[in-house]
């Protein structure tokens, strides 16, 4: 039956997307899509056997059984007009997930920062549990070079996405809220919309579910202290009311070790146990003891976990090596959020070497709104260069712009640069890359691709 329902995705290439469509192709579907851009994603989907159109046009729909669209695609699309025009099923992204989620027992990891790593996480750990997990995540597995694994076990691994509210359309009855910052209010509108929204997710738990908060973020403590419905587990470096408490962190170069102190009879505990996770900084220790918690609800013996992080090799864009060119290391990272970028920062400072950062500002809107965070985080570079605002579509915003970050900066920090120009990226690094330092490319648009071509110039 599968094999004669064809699914058509339109903004096929989009990560999201891409990572459903190709987990669909494993459960025998018929499945094909359209997109304005190749990449990475199309590259591998076409692999993979699936057909790709280039373009949007009703004609790409003509024989399909259903159609999916991404929540970048507009109603006015020829596809999607085409499709209610001929009764075909029409299903959001978030929609195709939850239909995948309700066949499975899942775990959903939400919160603004660390949401992929967390997945990939709890995703591997499970693997290695040889519980054969379904996994969906918002970033490239290094371990899968791909952001999906088709499993036949009975748990699924989800990162939910609550920029646009999609996450609360995911059944689950394992939860992991990371942090929750002030972010994405050009759909929320209001910090209170985007609270709610965070807290409504908690409320899907079904009576016997369970939610893993970290009690290090304020607004997650708020919603904490409110909530009298469901189960929850606490975490936390620093708060010592929490359920969960994370001690004795040994930072190394390459690795960090802990031991979890546990104070609640929700999950069972060896207190001496020590964990070591394969990545640095603090943030990456409340990611791997989140995951930890989540397996051990599931189930998982500590000897698997701890195998399986202490083997992690991450999740593409975060904080990923690519490469030395003459005596400086190169680093591709995502960071595009304050809090995103001083989690970087402190990792990195670890290494104990110059640190050097070509930053792309994402969208004038996050500019705007949090100006002032940009520039107490970016103060702490060594040496900073900014390059022009990756729009996302948006009009540019009066006293938003790259060079209004860099004007601010430089009265706090006489080591950064404006560069306007991008052609003179390589005259500029060239003088760094003589020392030891470390060059990392940080942001979420087009810098990836920017860092990758420098590398492949001079590397």
């Amino acid at each position: 039956m599968k094999n004669k329902i064809k699914i058509h995705f339109i903004g096929i290439s989009g990560i999201g997307m891409s990572g459903i469509a190709e987990l669909m192709k494993d459960k025998g579907y018929q499945i094909q899509g359209s997109d304005i851009t190749i990449n990475d994603n199309t590259k591998r989907l076409k692999k993979k056997g699936i057909k790709f159109f280039l373009g949007h046009s009703k004609k790409n729909i003509k024989f399909a059984d259903a159609v999916v669209f991404s929540s970048a695609i507009k109603k006015n699309n020829p596809e999607i007009k085409a499709a209610v025009e001929k009764k075909i099923p029409l299903l959001s992204r978030a929609d195709m997930l939850s239909e995948l989620m309700k066949n499975k027992k899942s775990i959903a990891i939400a919160g603004s920062h660390g949401k992929t790593t967390t997945t990939s996480l709890v995703g591997d750990i499970l693997s290695k549990a040889n519980l054969d997990p379904t996994i969906v995540n918002g970033g490239i597995i290094n371990s899968l070079s791909k952001n999906n694994r088709y499993g036949k076990g009975e748990w699924m691994v989800v990162e939910a996405d609550e920029s646009d509210g999609s996450f609360l359309k995911l059944p689950h009855q394992i939860s992991i809220l990371t942090n929750l910052d002030i972010e994405h209010l050009d759909f929320h509108k209001t910090k209170e919309n985007l609270i709610n929204s965070f807290e409504n997710f908690i409320n899907l738990l079904p009576f016997y579910g369970v939610s893993i908060i970290c009690l290090d973020d304020k607004n997650l403590q708020y919603l904490v202290n409110r909530n009298k419905t469901r189960n929850i587990i606490t975490y936390s470096i620093k708060n010592k009311k929490a359920d969960i408490l994370i001690c004795n962190i040994e930072r190394k170069k390459t690795n960090t070790s802990f031991k979890l102190r546990v104070r609640t009879n929700k999950i069972s505990h060896s207190k001496n146990y020590k964990f070591t996770i394969n990545t640095i900084g603090k943030h990456n220790v409340l990611n791997g003891a989140a995951s930890i918690i989540a397996s051990k609800i599931v189930g998982v013996r500590n000897s698997v976990i701890n195998k399986s992080l202490s083997s992690y090799i991450g999740v593409k864009r975060r904080f990923t090596f690519l490469g030395k060119i003459n005596k400086s290391k190169i680093y591709d990272d995502y960071a595009h959020h304050p809090t995103e970028i001083e989690a970087t920062l402190e990792s990195a400072k670890y290494l104990k070497i110059n640190l050097v950062v070509v930053f792309q500002p994402h969208r004038y809107s996050r500019t705007k709104m949090l100006m002032s965070s940009f520039v107490k985080a970016l103060s702490k570079v060594d040496d900073l260069i900014i390059l022009d605002t990756y729009s996302a579509g948006e009009k540019k915003i009066s006293g938003a712009t790259s060079k209004d970050m860099y004007l601010k900066l430089v009265k706090v920090n006489k080591n950064t640069i404006y560069l306007k120009n991008i052609k003179n990226l390589n005259i500029i690094l060239s003088k760094y890359t003589l020392k030891k330092n470390i060059i990392i490319f940080m942001g979420a648009g087009s810098i990836s691709t920017i860092a990758k071509e420098y590398f492949a110039f001079n590397g």
